[in-house]
């Protein structure tokens, strides 16, 4: 179980991550950068798609939804499995 908890600190971990990606992104703009590649010549000369950000953003959603249902399965699992030895033990000792 504890391996499982660490997989659900992983998981969470990462989707804090991906929801910060956007901000990463206008930091970067702001400094000069490139914005991860969303705009190759810097926000000045920025001349990229109009639909390069929602791409982006439709990609991060995809990442965080997938990311939240592991969680949600390694949470049931975890569930299961504290029932599971909650019940066993009370059965020993009766």
């Amino acid at each position: 179980m504890v391996v499982l908890k660490a997989i659900i600190v992983v998981l969470i971990g990462a989707a804090v991550s991906v929801a910060l990606i956007p901000l990463m992104v206008l930091l970067d703009l702001r400094r000069g950068g490139s914005g991860w590649g969303l705009c190759p010549d810097g926000l000045a000369g920025c001349r990229s798609s109009y639909f390069d950000g929602f791409e982006l953003m439709a990609w991060l959603f995809v990442a965080l939804f997938v990311l939240l249902g592991m969680i949600a399965l390694c949470v049931r699992i975890l569930r299961f499995l504290q029932n599971r030895a909650a019940e066993s033990s009370t059965v020993i000792y009766q």
